[in-house]
């Protein structure tokens, strides 16, 4: 990206911090199947390579299949690039509906011409179809630069985190102490298996999502609103927009659209979602320590009425045994733990205000470049139509 290029160094900026649906124009086409390129083509040459051979076939008949396939692929991207304007072999910079089904279709119907296996073909399909999903989604919505930068504000907000849980342990300690070490609860989650255990801590999950959520609205609202343009310029200080901030005009922020608000949202919940599961973790790993030291194989046999044994310690003559049991009731009541843990950091104005501090003050400088770099992308419009229009 040049350097005099602000708006797009910008655009890179929001990219970088998870939150590309703020990029003006952006669409799947341009901006989310072609960053995904790469890896799809790879997909599609291993699907192909994989699907091609045939048990009936000898080994050179195999690769000579194979080897025709890349071919053909090969020469169907270059008659594409040619029939689009692009030297044959370019990369694209515009994937539509035909390229996006071919991904799909191609691979799926190797099994059909090399064997006639239907089913093969459908699962293939399906998978394909899949794998599309998946990818808008994580692409479109910047997962991966997204999680990169919740995990770099938990690596940086270490202290914080640990001085959370220590605060969070004294609120707790006396609710979940007291049921770790109660046979029901024992009976209860220890002796939970598969899907009926994972659905469990699911439920605990989806609550404190739906907590965040419900909050989510009037939160991103107040972050939306700024009192001046001199606001807006402080807080763009040090991105890529600032060079352009006082010239861009940039006064009240344009109204979020339905994807900038989804973008938001994930972006919201990562950067809360990875301290909470951050704390969580610490809190599960005090359980499991705890009954390690208190919890002998006896006592859970007592209590769950079977023990899994999967590992054991000598520590100065006795024997501290890590079981199934005990794994799945730390398990329970770490979901349990972070649920309510949620619930007093979205109802306690000290714990919101010591809890989200940092992440609010970044979504705010992000709301802020966005006012500034909506202003100066209309005004860079406006000046190419002026400069276009016949003089009068």
């Amino acid at each position: 990206m040049a350097a005099d290029d602000p708006l797009g160094r910008t655009e890179d900026w929001f990219l970088a911090r998870g939150v590309p649906h703020f990029i003006a124009d952006y669409r799947a086409s341009t901006d989310i199947w072609t960053r995904a390129l790469p890896a799809l083509t790879l997909l599609f040459l291993v699907e192909l390579a994989v699907l091609a051979p045939n048990r009936a076939f000898p080994i050179w008949l195999d690769v000579a299949a194979v080897a025709a396939l890349f071919a053909l692929a090969l020469g169907g991207w270059a008659l594409v690039n040619r029939a689009r304007g692009r030297r044959a072999l370019a990369r694209p910079d515009d994937l539509g509906p035909l390229e996006v089904a071919a991904f799909v279709v191609v691979p799926a119907a190797v099994p059909l011409v090399f064997g006639g296996q239907v089913r093969q073909a459908l699962v293939t399909l399906a998978v394909n179809v899949a794998i599309l999903g998946f990818v808008y989604v994580s692409t479109s919505y910047g997962v991966v630069p997204m999680t990169r930068w919740a995990l770099g504000r938990l690596v940086a907000q270490f202290q914080s985190v640990v001085s959370l849980l220590a605060r969070a342990l004294p609120l707790l300690a006396l609710l979940v102490t007291f049921l770790f070490l109660t046979a029901e609860v024992w009976q209860a989650a220890g002796t939970l298996h598969g899907p009926a255990y994972w659905l469990a801590l699911g439920l605990f999950v989806a609550v404190g999502v739906s907590f965040v959520l419900v909050r989510l609205p009037r939160d991103v609202g107040e972050l939306n609103r700024f009192g001046d343009p001199g606001e807006l310029v402080a807080l763009v200080r040090g991105t890529p927009i600032e060079a352009v901030a006082p010239a861009a005009g940039a006064t009240e922020p344009p109204a979020l659209g339905r994807r900038e608000w989804g973008n938001v949202g994930l972006v919201a919940l990562f950067g809360q979602g990875v301290q909470i599961v951050a704390v969580s973790a610490l809190i599960g790993g005090f359980f499991v320590v705890l009954g390690l030291l208190v919890v002998d194989e006896e006592t859970t046999l007592s209590w769950a009425g079977e023990v899994n044994r999967l590992a054991a310690l000598d520590l100065g003559g006795r024997e501290l045994v890590v079981t199934e049991q005990l794994l799945r009731v730390a398990g329970f009541l770490t979901a349990f733990s972070g649920l309510n843990y949620t619930v007093y950091l979205l109802t306690d104005a000290t714990y919101r205000r010591e809890f989200r501090e940092e992440v609010v003050a970044e979504l705010r400088q992000a709301f802020a470049v966005r006012a500034v770099y909506r202003a100066a992308v209309d005004r860079a419009a406006a000046d190419r139509r002026a400069a276009t229009m016949p003089p009068t």
